[in-house]
């Protein structure tokens, strides 16, 4: 009655154009949810623009952040559970973006992000890792979006081989926190940007 996607996976690797493909997509399945809970990484992130300035938050912060969201889908189990619905559509599909596996990236490993994927995994939670190979890194995480980007990309790096580096270092520890969790991960490379292929992928996963 409840079952919901986990979208994670570095800056570029396409979690917004997956998750914006998932929603388009489940919205036309015949006999799918009706109810979709979809939640942006801007609400779930660790990063904020707080009033224009730039703030991290702390780790209490950050799990008192997941686990409000959490609270909210259980809700919503709990009452279509206690209304005795049966049927498919009458159930929840979920969508969350830079949700557990960014918490494990950006914290010390903790008894609170377990509590969280156990809670997570009672409510079908199934997680993809989007990922880039080493050749698409410069094309996707240095070039595609801009002059802006990419001054911000380099700020702290002398060349674009060192920032590229610390993207593929970033992403080997996240697919290390992936391994970690308590969810089934699917790891998808997303180098051809084919994202409507993504989503029909990760929705027969699911089904």
């Amino acid at each position: 009655m409840i079952r919901g996607v986990i979208i994670e996976g570095l800056s570029t690797a396409g979690k917004s154009s997956v998750f914006s493909a998932i929603k388009r997509l489940h919205s036309q399945t015949h006999n799918g949810e009706k109810t979709i809970v979809a939640i942006s990484e801007h609400y779930s992130q660790v990063l904020h623009s707080y009033q224009g300035v730039l703030r991290s938050m702390d780790k209490d912060e950050h799990i008192q952040l997941l686990n409000g969201h959490v609270d909210y889908l259980e809700q919503q189990y709990n009452w279509i559970d206690s209304l005795g619905h049966t049927k498919p559509s009458n159930g929840v599909f979920y969508l969350l973006e830079r949700f557990h596996v960014n918490h494990r990236a950006a914290f010390i490993n903790s008894a609170e992000i377990e509590m969280l994927e156990k809670r997570l995994s009672r409510l079908n939670a199934h997680c993809v890792l989007l990922t880039l190979s080493q050749d698409a890194v410069e094309p996707r995480f240095i070039e595609s979006r801009g002059e802006a980007w990419k001054s911000y990309v380099m700020e702290n790096h002398f060349t674009v081989t060192e920032a590229c580096q610390k993207f593929i270092e970033d992403q080997e520890k996240l697919r290390m926190c992936a391994k970690q969790s308590l969810l089934p991960t699917l790891e998808i490379n997303t180098d051809e940007a084919y994202w409507d292929s993504y989503a029909k992928q990760i929705l027969m996963e699911l089904s």
